[in-house]
This record gives C-alpha cells, sequence and structure tokens, in this order.
C-alpha cells in the first residue's frame, strides 16, 4: 500500500461501516434487482482464499460484465487496477467491466478508465446513490471492526454461533484440566499413603531396644518398668556369695552320695 494517495474526504457513514463481504453481498442484491443473473464468486460468495480479481459476473442476454469491489475508505484506488480489470475482461471474453470503489479513484485511473472505454468506475458518490434504501436498511448492531492493510476500518458481520462455539469449547478444556489436576492429587495422595503405612506397621510390632534406665543420681535401678512390666533385679554376685553357694553345692553332694545305696 505504499505509495497510494489519501483520500481528500474520509467518510463515517454506513456504508464505510460494513464490511467488504457485506457490500459484495449488497452489490449482487442491487444487480439482481436491475435484471442480470448473478455469480457471486468472490471470496464472500465461495469461501475460497483468492477470487482472481473477479468478486461478481453478471450475465443478461448477450451482456457478461465483470464486477470488481474496492472498499477502501482511506487511499484512492489507483489506475493498476484499472489496467488489472482490463487483461480479466479480455482473458474472461467478457463485454465489459465495473470498477466500483466506496471512497475515491485517482486522476490516474480515471484518465486509463475513459481512454479504453471499457470499464466503468462506480465512486463512493454514486454507490451510497446506487445502494441508497438498501444503506439505510443496514443494523450497525451486527457488524466489528476489523483494521486491513489499507489504513481503514472494516466491518464484518459477526458470528455470534462461532463465538458461543468458542466459549464452550473453552469451557470444557478448563473442566478437563481441573479435572486432570484433581486425579494428580489424589494419586500422590494414595502413593503416599501406600508407603508410610508398612513402615508405622513395623514399627508398632517391633518395639526398639529397651534403653537402660537411670535414677536421679544416674545410677541403675533396682527394677525398671517397659511397657508395663516390672523387670527383676539385676545385681552382680560378689565373691562371698559365690563361695558360700559352692559350699552348699558341696555339701549336697556329699549328703546324696551318703544316703545312696551302692548298686
Amino acid at each position: 500500500m505504499n505509495g497510494l494517495k489519501n483520500v481528500r474526504q474520509r467518510r463515517d457513514d454506513a456504508l464505510a461501516k460494513v464490511g467488504w463481504e457485506q457490500l459484495e453481498a449488497l452489490l449482487a442484491e442491487h444487480y439482481r434487482g436491475q435484471g442480470f443473473r448473478v455469480e457471486h464468486v468472490g471470496t464472500a460468495g465461495t469461501g475460497a482464499r483468492f477470487d482472481g480479481g473477479i468478486d461478481l459476473k453478471l450475465h443478461r442476454e448477450d451482456e457478461y460484465i465483470l464486477v470488481q469491489c474496492k472498499h477502501w475508505n482511506a487511499k484512492q484506488v489507483p489506475h493498476n487496477a484499472v489496467h488489472e480489470l482490463l487483461g480479466l475482461l479480455v482473458n474472461e471474453g467478457a463485454t465489459g467491466a465495473i470498477l466500483v470503489s466506496s471512497g475515491e479513484f485517482t486522476r490516474a485511473a480515471i484518465d486509463a478508465a475513459t481512454r479504453q472505454g471499457h470499464v466503468q468506475l462506480i465512486d463512493g458518490d454514486a454507490l451510497r446513490l446506487m445502494l441508497g434504501a438498501r444503506l439505510d436498511r443496514l443494523d450497525a448492531s451486527q457488524f466489528t471492526v476489523r483494521t486491513t492493510a489499507n489504513g481503514h476500518g472494516r466491518r464484518g458481520r459477526v458470528n455470534r454461533a462461532s463465538q458461543r462455539a468458542a466459549n464452550a469449547i473453552w469451557w470444557l478444556f478448563s473442566l478437563l484440566g481441573m479435572l486432570v489436576f484433581l486425579w494428580l492429587i489424589q494419586t500422590l495422595l494414595q502413593r503416599t499413603a501406600g508407603t508410610a503405612g508398612p513402615a508405622a506397621q513395623r514399627m508398632e510390632r517391633e518395639p526398639g531396644p529397651i534403653p537402660p534406665a537411670r535414677g536421679e543420681d544416674d545410677r541403675p535401678m533396682d527394677s525398671v518398668t517397659w511397657h508395663g512390666e516390672v523387670l527383676p533385679e539385676q545385681k552382680q554376685a560378689t565373691d562371698a556369695e559365690i563361695r558360700e553357694a559352692r559350699r552348699r553345692a558341696e555339701e549336697s553332694q556329699r549328703i546324696i552320695e551318703q544316703s545312696t545305696p551302692e548298686m
């Protein structure tokens, strides 16, 4: 879009606010009212990515006319557009061509169309008169702004069904994400409980070693309580006690020998 001239008068009316798709539809409706059989071959009519430079094909008896729309509100349409449409006219074998702009044409474009004589130019003023009542019926609430490369705001019809579908998909993915998160948390908790359970059970079944009991003066206590049981007193025998125990054992042995008859 570099090198294009700005329009002398930039408009902000109903026609400037509609999208190029709607403009093509309005023109198709207009020419049908003029008795033409209209082929809407532009991207708005076919859904294709490219239209080959032709938006409408008009048929009436021996007439075959090509229509190209330029919904420009900020820049003037240059003479290149006229020459391109002339080339399409020859290739298609059409009897005429119409170049429509919602804004303005450059002086060079007007001269080229006049000199060739096969291309009719319809600028923004003529277009507004031509569409007249159809523009009055437009509901501005049905359109939303979209900025184009040539610097003017285009408005296209809001597809509310698509918006609702997009919102539903967003909520669905959010719900799935929440469910996955909760599942991960539950799985983690279950694994943690399963690991801690056997260890805790082993600790209950296998008590640790009995710690030595100590009194207040850090000396061994006579007895100690462990799990409700009183352990027997633990003392070390003295030498005198050992000798006395041996004496008693020897005396008992002599008594047994004396009292036992010989075989």
